[in-house]
């Protein structure tokens, strides 16, 4: 199959951003006497603020507004030197924008935050679209990302490939109606979850 749109969800995929969120939610968390467990902290990243927040403060708004612009300052201080981008992304992006494909991303991040990464890194000059947690208005699995991107984009699904580190994107792609290919750098992602593409490497990604 012959792609000319590439999708890609932003965090792990492109960019492991788990230091950077690890400072911010640890150091907020324990200003607000809040427990972090290590071992769910991809739990809290996937959880939305309010709700997260209301586990252990109930209707607390001022106390919640101070919780959300802590954390948020926290990772802004910590967003470059707390991001790793893989290498395997910057050849994958690189050759795709050489070669005339669109390139966009999704991300729970926010988009200010995905844009400083990828200008930090020479890279945001190849995506055409970029959706963040700003506008993320429907959440995952549902499409609405996805199709946003696409029309942002200017592009059809039939030709678009979607591919994200994280099993559960994989059926928001089928969702959408899009061909996807399941990210797995450290071979523990279960490729039951029914990509159209299992890959190891970002470089194994079809480009033609």
């Amino acid at each position: 199959m012959v792609y000319q749109n590439y999708i890609f969800d932003f965090g792990s995929t492109i960019a492991d951003l788990t230091k950077g969120y690890r400072i911010a939610y640890t150091a907020t968390f324990q200003q607000f006497e809040m427990p972090f467990d290590v071992s769910r902290e991809t739990e809290y990243y996937d959880t939305p603020l309010d709700v997260l927040f209301g586990r252990y403060h109930r209707g607390c708004t001022c106390m919640y507004r101070d919780f959300v612009t802590m954390l948020m300052s926290t990772y802004d201080r910590n967003v470059i030197t707390g991001t790793t981008v893989h290498e395997d992304a910057v050849r994958c992006i690189g050759a795709l924008h050489m070669t005339g494909r669109r390139v966009g991303a999704i991300s729970d991040s926010y988009e200010q935050h995905i844009r400083q990464i990828l200008g930090e890194n020479g890279m945001e000059h190849a995506f055409c679209s970029i959706i963040g947690a700003e506008r993320m208005a429907v959440r995952r699995p549902h499409p609405y990302c996805l199709d946003l991107c696409l029309k942002e984009m200017g592009s059809s699904r039939k030709a678009t490939l979607f591919i994200s580190s994280n099993p559960k994107d994989i059926e928001m792609g089928r969702n959408a109606g899009i061909d996807t290919a399941l990210l797995d750098r450290n071979g523990d992602a279960n490729p039951d979850c029914g990509p159209t593409y299992y890959l190891e490497s970002l470089d194994r990604l079809p480009f033609i």
